[in-house]
């Protein structure tokens, strides 16, 4: 394929919108930085406190570390997924978005991926200190870690950011996306919590956990999409 060729003007128009809904929500992200800092700085309060009241030994992280590591990540999670569609609201762009022939799915597409990298980037940039903070023992399977890592952080961005579509203009937008978006993902969270916590303790035998949490992603991720001219109307 030539280079010509390649160039976005040349993609089916869905997929021209989905690669420039994400380029320009990462380009906003990278620019301003609101969220990113308040992510890293959310996460590292919570990793630090953590192992300070609870004078983190191996021993605490062989029995719990998979769920201090979750809570940490759902915190940070939801300020991403909090401005999925907030950064929207100015000079009437959400509006723009609605009024534009531009495909539903692809609005929505675009959104998931920006907010799954821009939350797997802080995820990978915490985990070595959280193995040094709890003292992770040194047979850990930092490799199915990270990929329950990536199972679960699509989990949170493919839910949150249908919600945030949802809550974006309601009053108390900042409580609502949570209370909407913790319940219905408690599946995929026990399940990356279980999981991570076998990983972390060198084991196996997480076949069951990870089952779930891909069926997860999958079944909510679809619908998601399918419902994506409703939930971009109505938000």
């Amino acid at each position: 394929m030539s280079a010509e060729t390649a160039t976005p003007e040349r993609l089916p128009a869905s997929a021209r919108v989905f690669a420039r809904v994400l380029a320009r929500d990462l380009r906003l992200e990278l620019r301003g930085r609101e969220a990113l800092n308040a992510m890293l700085f959310y996460a590292l309060l919570i990793i630090v406190i953590f192992s300070f009241a609870f004078e983190a030994q191996s021993e605490l992280t062989i029995h719990a570390g998979g769920g201090l590591l979750w809570v940490a990540f759902l915190f940070a999670g939801l300020v991403a997924l909090d401005r999925a569609f907030l950064r929207e609201i100015p000079e009437a762009c959400l509006t723009g978005l609605r009024l534009s022939p531009a495909a539903r799915p692809a609005v929505l597409g675009g959104k998931m991926v920006s907010s799954f990298l821009l939350m797997t980037g802080i995820e990978l940039l915490l985990l070595p200190l959280f193995a040094i903070f709890f003292n992770v023992p040194p047979g850990a399977r930092w490799g199915a870690v990270i990929g329950v890592l990536l199972a679960g952080t699509w989990a949170l961005a493919s839910t949150g950011t249908f919600f945030s579509a949802m809550s974006v203009h309601t009053r108390y937008r900042a409580l609502l996306l949570p209370l909407l978006l913790l319940p219905l993902a408690i599946p995929a969270v026990i399940a990356m919590v279980q999981s991570t916590q076998i990983f972390l303790n060198g084991g196996s035998g997480a076949g069951y956990w990870i089952e779930l949490l891909l069926g997860f992603d999958v079944i909510f991720t679809c619908l998601g999409l399918l419902l994506a001219d409703v939930v971009l109307e109505v938000g």
